[in-house]
């Protein structure tokens, strides 16, 4: 019997606002017996941008850093004379801010100069091309599936006593476990280490293995889900990446960089089943929507 991994990560925030309109929350399946070969092309790939080891956070990679392009030159450098550059207009910045009284302001950079400072070596194109390559290795992985909830979050109810994130996770899994079905095979699910959620979506596994999700019973589904630290794990990144990039699709209209992925969201006969965008009562007439058969 074949064993998938289900590796499951977010994009967007589940509160209102937070600068989106959607939350998504995207599991990225795998076979087990592949994971080694998989994990190999992943780092083959950072490997020739030079990010062995560094963890791929797509939204901080994708980002304009305004105060690298200040850097004169900045192309011609390589990679130790960008990092320099860049962080001496960093340093400056950080004065700045400093002596205008603005603690929260440099706070915030701070935090934004720690989480890019992996990728200052690299442009903003070249950063882009890392993110290109490794969703297009992505998706020629024939064994890989997608399943993914995006909640349009004005129209989110909750009905059930089910947060938005929770009633995600519910849609998540309840998609995965047709997928296990028809393969005669064993799932399990890593998530992220989301110290938020982490308690009460074990909760909630515990109780879908007694009497199943709002749909299915996950007969083929085993334990609880096992969060890991997405730093240490290329897949859960990946995972990242595909919701970030489903997220920008339905937000943005950004067709690039889904496209690489689309082709992996399960189907059945044609139709769309591992995918669903949630708009409510509100009519949506977006590619996705009409290829899940909503009308």
């Amino acid at each position: 019997m074949p064993v998938y991994i289900l590796y499951v990560d977010e994009s967007g925030v589940e509160e209102g606002g937070g600068g989106t309109d959607h939350f998504v929350l995207l599991g990225l399946a795998i076979r087990a017996d592949r994971w080694k070969e998989h994990d190999h092309d992943l780092e083959a790939i950072k490997g020739e941008f030079r990010l062995e080891g560094i963890e791929i956070h797509t939204a901080w990679m994708a980002r304009r850093y305004v105060d690298q392009e200040k850097v004169d030159g900045l192309p011609e450098l390589d990679s130790d004379g960008r990092v320099a550059a860049a962080k001496k207009e960093r340093a400056a910045h950080a004065g700045v801010l400093g002596i205008q009284g603005a603690p929260e302001k440099l706070k915030a950079y701070r935090r934004y100069c720690r989480a890019t400072e992996p990728y200052l070596h690299l442009l903003r194109s070249e950063r882009r091309g890392c993110l290109d390559r490794l969703a297009s290795q992505i998706g020629q992985w024939e064994d890989a599936r997608i399943f993914a909830e995006a909640v349009a979050k004005a129209d989110f109810v909750n009905r059930r006593g089910l947060t938005l994130y929770e009633a995600a996770f519910e849609q998540v899994l309840s998609r995965f476990q047709p997928f296990l079905e028809r393969r005669h095979a064993t799932g399990i699910v890593v998530h992220d280490n989301n110290e938020k959620v982490a308690a009460r979506l074990t909760h909630m596994a515990r109780e879908f293995h007694r009497f199943g999700t709002f749909w299915k019973k996950i007969h083929n589904i085993v334990e609880t889900p096992l969060f890991v630290d997405s730093g240490l794990t290329a897949m859960i990144q990946m995972a990242d990446l595909a919701a970030y990039a489903l997220r920008r699709k339905i937000e943005n209209g950004e067709e690039e960089l889904w496209g690489k992925f689309e082709q992996r969201v399960d189907r059945t006969r044609g139709k769309l089943v591992g995918l669903r965008h949630f708009t409510g009562a509100r009519r949506c007439s977006c590619c996705i929507c009409k290829a899940h058969g909503r009308r």
